[in-house]
């Protein structure tokens, strides 16, 4: 029997992350494999459609695409401290070699939002090993320190760090149906859409409905996207490919200033919405 590399050495006493192949069928072998990274308070199934679509394009070459639940995320466990941005690249790696992916395979990663960082974070580690992934892409995704708005801003444009602060408020309390905490939400300041959709992430209780996320442990994933710079990663042999929607977030200047001209290896794809 012939033997591979694991993907990581040591082991650690975590669970591996709820995933799910595009399609609904494991491959009997995924030698190309693209993972799927949502944003925090997010889950897996946000790439539903986009990986379904993808699929049927990069399917026939080959290629598969692995959703995951980041840790204390949809069906994924906590996990044990530290919460951060290497932990969870960790989490990655581990469910890679429970999905069946061969270390040999050839592998894309991506991320939105907080998904991207960690993204960032498998590349790290991977190039660390020597075997960095073939691309990696980062959706609406800063790789630096994102700045602070000032709170009325952030109402405005619901900015990550307003919806958590709303979705922090509410944690722990109970409804009798999921409208009622729509309507709680929105009265909070969150736009009918975004209540909805953080009103999916919901677990049944004795009294009805709550939010089914483990806020301290996302508390604490969100501090370590908002506080660790990756720019770094830029600069390397690795190619990263950024992609962002057309919310002011990053411009080729942004990029070029930040990452330095001489050793710019970054792509800006602008996806219209």
């Amino acid at each position: 029997m012939q033997h591979f590399k694991p993907w990581r050495c040591g082991t650690r006493g975590f669970a591996v992350l709820s995933y799910s192949w595009a399609g609904g069928q494991r491959p009997e072998e995924a030698q190309k494999v693209c993972v799927m990274m949502h944003g925090i308070l997010g889950s897996k199934s946000n790439w539903n459609t986009p990986s379904r679509h993808l699929l049927k394009s990069i399917g026939p070459q080959g290629w598969r695409i692995l959703q995951l639940d980041h840790r204390a995320h949809g069906r994924s466990p906590a996990g044990s401290p530290p919460h951060n941005l290497d932990a969870c690249a960790l989490d990655v790696l581990d469910t890679l070699k429970e999905a069946g992916v061969r270390r040999d395979a050839e592998l894309i990663v991506c991320g939105h939002s907080f998904g991207g960082k960690v993204a960032l974070a498998v590349l790290e580690a991977l190039q660390a090993q020597g075997t960095p992934p073939r691309k990696t892409w980062i959706f609406d995704s800063v790789p630096g320190c994102p700045a602070a708005l000032p709170a009325e801003e952030e109402r405005r444009e619901q900015s990550v760090g307003f919806v958590f602060k709303v979705v922090q408020s509410t944690s722990g309390q109970q409804f009798a149906e999921r409208a009622d905490l729509v309507r709680h939400l929105q009265s909070h300041g969150l736009s009918q859409p975004l209540a909805e959709w953080i009103a999916q992430s919901v677990r049944s209780t004795p009294e009805g409905f709550e939010l089914s996320y483990d806020i301290d442990v996302v508390g604490q994933l969100y501090a370590a996207y908002q506080g660790k710079d990756m720019w770094h990663l830029f600069k390397g042999p690795a190619v990263a490919a950024s992609a962002g929607m057309p919310m002011k977030t990053l411009t080729p200047a942004d990029l070029a200033e930040d990452v330095g001209a001489e050793s710019f290896q970054v792509q800006l794809r602008t996806l219209e919405s």
